[in-house]
Formats: C-alpha cells, structure tokens, sequence
C-alpha cells in the first residue's frame, strides 16, 4: 500500500494568496498615514505643551480644533481656550515685511461673555498641518479683539458653547 500525503494547497501559493489579500489593507494604511482624514481628537506636541485637542467646527478653508483645558473667569465671564487651526491649503502672510507660509496655527484666544467677543491674544504658525514641522512664527501679546461674534459664525459657536447661552 502506498501513503500519499494530502496537501490541499502548497505553501507558496497560501503565502501568494495571502500577500495579495493584504494589499488593499496596506494601501488604505498608507494613503490615511499620507492623507489622514479629519479626525475628531488629535494629540500633539510642541517642547513641553502637549495638548489633546477636540474637533469644533470646520469651514470651508480650515478645520478648527479646541483644547481640552479650558479655563473660565467667573468674576469677569472670560474663558481663555486653545485653538488649533488646521488649513487645507497653506497660507501666506506678511509680517514685519518677510512673507510667512504655514499650514497650522494655535491661537491663545479669549472669550468675553458680556461682550459676546473673541479674542486673540497670541498665535503660533507651524509649516505643517497639526502644528508639525517648523515653527514658521509667534507672535506674543497681540490683543487682537474680533469683534462681536456674528450670527452663523465660528466666533458665535464659541460664545454659545464656552459661556452657556444660546443666542
């Protein structure tokens, strides 16, 4: 009597089957590490500020994040968030007569209740989306008051949600 192993298929073509398989999971990792779409938390790091930021709003040029922390004055209705701003395409500025391109921005902004204002006091731009690569430019101490917050506005959603009224 002769034995015959039963082989149902030979390694090389399990290995094949299984290499083939894997690459559309390899391409959709790759192209969202490439192009990662607009997530809804985001962690990022610059010298010793770590921030955890939560997805707010987005336009049609940008995507605007909110830090965690959030501080609120009781006695003076203020509240002094984080703001990162993600744009979809770079930007370019002028400041002290030298062109500045970046892709990201965090803005030190505060929020006056009674007014229904925001604010900028400081503003940090990045090369990259998320505040990575370079830091492009600071500027410190700015004082930068947008106005009332208009109906329908990102400012708006702002005073509504960090002060408790709706408008």
């Amino acid at each position: 009597m002769i034995q015959m192993k039963a082989t149902l298929f030979p390694k090389s073509l399990v290995i094949t089957l299984v290499g083939i398989l894997c690459i559309p999971a390899i391409a959709y990792g790759s192209f969202h590490y490439a192009y990662p779409s607009d997530p809804y938390l985001v962690y990022t790091k610059h010298g010793k500020l770590n921030v955890e930021w939560v997805k707010f709003s987005e336009a049609e040029g940008f995507t605007e994040y909110v830090g965690k922390e959030k501080h609120f004055d009781e006695e003076t209705l203020t509240a002094n968030i984080l703001v990162l701003r993600d744009y979809k395409e770079p930007q370019s500025s002028t400041y002290e007569h030298a062109k500045v391109i970046y892709s990201s921005t965090i803005l030190h902004q505060t929020i006056n209740c009674r007014n229904r204002t925001v604010s900028v006091e400081d503003l940090l731009m990045f090369s990259q989306n998320q505040t990575k690569g370079v830091l492009v430019k600071d500027l410190y101490d700015l004082g930068w008051d947008l106005g009332e917050a208009k109906s329908g506005t990102i400012d708006e959603q702002k005073v509504t949600s960090f002060c408790s009224f709706s408008s």
